[in-house]
């Protein structure tokens, strides 16, 4: 049985949760530590014990908060957040750790999309929870244990889910003279984008694009009930859906609506871009409320949100981007208080109001459903139920098959799309050269009549 065969035998068939411009990032890299020392622990034993986590942006903003909490119940345990500056770097360091197989931390967050690859790349390196986790399976989404699932095996507890949407300028839009309301398609996103540019000039663009970034190309699949990859794990890039996607990333570059920044530094130069006024939409997930609201204080009231743009009238607007889960280093020397701590953040009902506070949107579903925080007016965003708006699209999200061939794939589009939306290649020819590229270097097959 080969890594791809592992992985779709887990039964990845089931509505996929939840997959812009770049992964999750915030804007330094430090070691953080939440303090505090005493007795009692999440084992019976009162030794000192002291935990490494590593994630990114307002991912490890909340385990901070998590992690306060938990040493307040458990005061001989000590927790060290290791604050990365984006997804890309923390799979760099990750990837040269687990290689190395020294200075991995005990816990850290993966998301959905790339767990698959790490797992698989790397093993005996992941605790396998299957036991602990066994009384747990009904109460989260079965495509967030599908993405950690390998040989039968679960090696990590899910975390968050990450419902599409648009985040825009509620002054800017209102002074091009353009209702949100009315953008239903994504040819109407990029009539508001011309508004918006008549009106402003080159001062304000309608979003911006890491160039070579994958998010918005695969939101716009996932709407569309395609993925990279479909249920048998054969590629699907290139299929009708992938082209109409293409297409209109290559529109919005050639009609000047989008401000392209360097790749490396996409999530950065974007975000400084909007607190500098600069850019009036962010097409992203429920995740980045906290980013805005962290980033922006004082553009509190000016933002809003609407549904994802569909590629017809009336088509499906409900997609994923992101959505991570938190795994355990196999050699950590605390097994029992690194799970006990994953848990404790993904479970615990005033760990997942500080995950609400920043956006993070948790996949445990006894925690969401019927929660009054689900459906609470958020101020900075004129008192719109941005939470409730989010969950209402759950239910619509088209299955998102990631397999252990996603971390190639993700760096083959990269450079395929640098080519295709600034050099205009046609969008069939460069997605049927990513396919091939795809194929020749995971062993994955292209699938036909799509």
């Amino acid at each position: 049985m080969n890594k791809t065969t592992k992985w779709l035998a887990v039964g990845a068939t089931s509505m996929a949760m939840l997959g812009m411009v770049a992964g999750c990032g915030t804007s330094s890299t430090s070691n953080t530590s939440t303090s505090n020392t005493s007795t009692g622990a999440a084992t019976s034993s009162s030794k000192p014990i002291d935990l490494t986590v590593m994630s990114w942006n307002v991912a490890a903003n909340t385990l901070q908060g998590d992690a306060k909490l938990y040493e307040k119940l458990h005061p001989n345990v000590h927790i060290h957040v290791i604050v990365e500056d984006s997804t890309t770097n923390t799979y760099t360091k990750l990837n040269t750790e687990l290689a190395a197989g020294s200075g991995v931390p005990d816990i850290m967050s993966i998301e959905s999309s790339m767990a698959p690859s790490f797992i698989s790349k790397f093993p005996n390196s992941f605790m396998n929870v299957t036991n602990q986790v066994a009384n747990l399976k009904s109460d989260f989404p079965s495509p967030k244990w599908a993405a950690l699932t390998y040989d039968g095996k679960i090696y990590g507890v899910p975390w968050d889910i990450g419902p599409t949407m648009v985040f825009y300028r509620r002054d800017m839009f209102k002074a091009a003279g353009i209702q949100a309301k009315d953008i239903k398609t994504w040819n109407d996103y990029i009539q508001a984008g011309l508004k918006l540019q008549k009106h402003f000039g080159d001062k304000v663009k309608l979003t911006a694009w890491g160039s070579g970034s994958t998010g918005l190309f695969k939101v716009m699949m996932n709407e569309q009930g395609k993925f990279i990859f479909n249920k048998d794990g054969q590629i699907t890039v290139n299929d009708k859906a992938g082209v109409r996607a293409l297409k209109v990333m290559q529109e919005l570059y050639q009609d000047k609506l989008i401000s392209v920044v360097p790749y490396a530094n996409a999530w950065d130069d974007t975000i400084q871009q909007f607190v500098n006024n600069e850019i009036a939409t962010a097409p992203a997930a429920i995740w980045y409320v906290g980013t805005i609201e962290q980033s922006a204080p004082s553009q509190a009231g000016k933002w809003g949100v609407f549904p994802t743009p569909a590629f017809t009238a009336n088509g499906n607007h409900a997609a994923n981007l992101g959505g991570s889960n938190l795994l355990i280093s196999k050699n950590t020397p605390h097994p029992k208080t690194a799970f006990s701590f994953a848990k404790f953040c993904m479970t615990n009902t005033k760990a997942l109001n500080i995950s609400m506070k920043y956006g993070i949107f948790p996949s445990y579903e006894p925690y969401y459903t019927n929660n009054p925080l689900i459906s609470k007016p958020l101020s900075f965003f004129g008192g719109q139920k941005v939470f409730q708006i989010a969950a209402n699209e759950v239910p619509n999200i088209a299955p998102a098959y990631h397999t252990a061939g996603f971390e190639a794939a993700h760096s083959i589009l990269v450079n395929v799309f640098q080519q295709a939306v600034l050099q205009n290649q046609p969008a069939q020819q460069a997605l049927d050269s990513a396919a091939k590229q795809i194929a020749s270097q995971t062993g994955q097959k292209i699938a036909t009549g799509s």
